[in-house]
């Protein structure tokens, strides 16, 4: 999965005109209706991104890399749910994101779930979950760090696999191919730490 930038999809704005915006005013008379968390129509550029779209990527494969941090990102509460395969539990996805030491590669990890949870009559997330088992890049990472700790995945906390990655650990990458909604996307995965 790659960042998206709003204005990669550039639109035409010849195709708006002062009347057309002083109808659209009228309609939002808030301005948390046109960007979220905002209390005025000025736009307060302190609350601006303060990520940047990173490079594109490159194969790194063969190449040891420093792994320089590691983020895990919650999904908005408005996102949907998603159903798992048996159709029995909802989920929604995290993005896990590692980022290398080489010309500001970073790599995004699919796998890593959070789960409805009831607190009082509201819900929640539950703790972050990564299977056991190498059906996801997150787990096949988790199971890469078990092996390199002589350890059985099923005794690798998520807490400590979260550290060592925020540890800046050695590892060696592969360029490798995965599909996802039928096209295929090059990844720079992690297949072994290195001491």
């Amino acid at each position: 999965m790659t960042e998206k930038n709003e204005f990669e999809e550039m639109y035409n704005a010849d195709e708006f005109n002062d009347s057309e915006t002083e109808v659209l005013s009228e309609k939002t008379p808030e301005a948390s209706d046109m960007v979220a968390g905002n209390e005025s129509l000025e736009y307060d550029m302190t609350k601006a991104p303060t990520t940047a779209k990173g490079p594109d990527r490159v194969s790194l494969d063969g190449k040891e890399v420093i792994i320089e941090d590691a983020k895990l990102l919650l999904p908005k509460p408005e996102s949907a749910w998603d159903l798992s395969r048996d159709k029995k539990n909802r989920l929604k996805g995290c993005q896990f994101i590692l980022f290398y030491d080489k010309d500001g590669q970073k790599e995004y990890y699919s796998g890593v779930k959070v789960f409805p949870r009831d607190v009082n009559g509201v819900e929640k997330y539950s703790e972050p979950s990564i299977q056991n088992s190498d059906t996801t890049q997150a787990g096949a990472l988790k199971m890469v760090y078990a092996k390199y700790k002589g350890k059985k995945v099923s005794e690798v906390s998520l807490n400590e696999f979260f550290a060592f990655l925020k540890s800046k650990p050695k590892a060696l990458i592969q360029y490798k191919p995965f599909e996802y909604d039928k096209k295929t996307t090059m990844k720079n995965i992690v297949v072994k730490f290195l001491g």
